[in-house]
């Protein structure tokens, strides 16, 4: 700016920083039954991206239904811990299902991952299913199976134990309902005819 100084010219390059997490999720069908059932579980696979220019560190990805902190399985190609511009971290974990994922019909939850870029500031993001400019939860269907079944027996009751019906004798019945199925069933109505209703 004077030309009776030597200064340096400096040109300031305005530098972007982004972290992004991609989450995805595959239902294991373990006994191959074509539904979900307790104790099977689900894989989740999360990508997560440097979008800036600037390197990453102190990176962490958690996810409170898996139980926290998300260990890095892939992507640091130097192994020096910096999420670097042209690196992909992968990670996993399993989660394994409970009767009210069942009932519910499909489970739903969101990763978050955090870091702070070179020049100091801190990076957040929220997971999306297939896109890092989006925040979507990431939802796995559940198939279902329902069901409900009836056994009927039956006992004569040969009240004057003379071995043979004689008119005005009973017969005694049971019914055993039981739910065949993966799924509450409510409003249970058993109804025969010959006995009524």
């Amino acid at each position: 700016d004077s030309v009776l100084e030597d200064d340096i010219t400096e040109t300031v390059m305005p530098q972007e920083s982004g972290i992004a997490v991609i989450k995805t999720s595959v239902f294991n069908d373990e006994n191959n039954d074509g539904f979900a059932d307790l104790g099977e579980t689900i894989t989740y696979n999360f990508t997560v991206t440097n979008e800036g220019e600037l390197a990453i560190t102190s990176v962490v990805l958690t996810d409170a239904m898996l139980g926290g902190v998300i260990t890095l399985a892939s992507g640091d190609l130097n192994g020096d811990n910096i999420l670097d511009v042209d690196e992909t971290w992968l990670y996993t974990a399993n989660y394994t299902i409970l009767q009210s994922d069942i009932d519910a019909g499909i489970v739903s939850n969101q990763a978050t991952v955090t870091g702070t870029s070179s020049d100091g500031s801190t990076l957040t993001d929220l997971s999306d299913d297939d896109s890092v400019l989006e925040d979507d939860i990431t939802e796995t269907v559940m198939p279902q199976e329902s069901g409900i079944g009836v056994i009927k027996t039956s006992v004569f009751n040969d009240e004057n134990n003379d071995g043979f019906a004689d008119l005005g004798e009973t017969i005694t019945y049971n019914f055993t309902v039981t739910n065949e199925g993966e799924l509450a069933i409510t409003s249970v109505v058993l109804t025969d005819a010959m006995l009524g209703g």
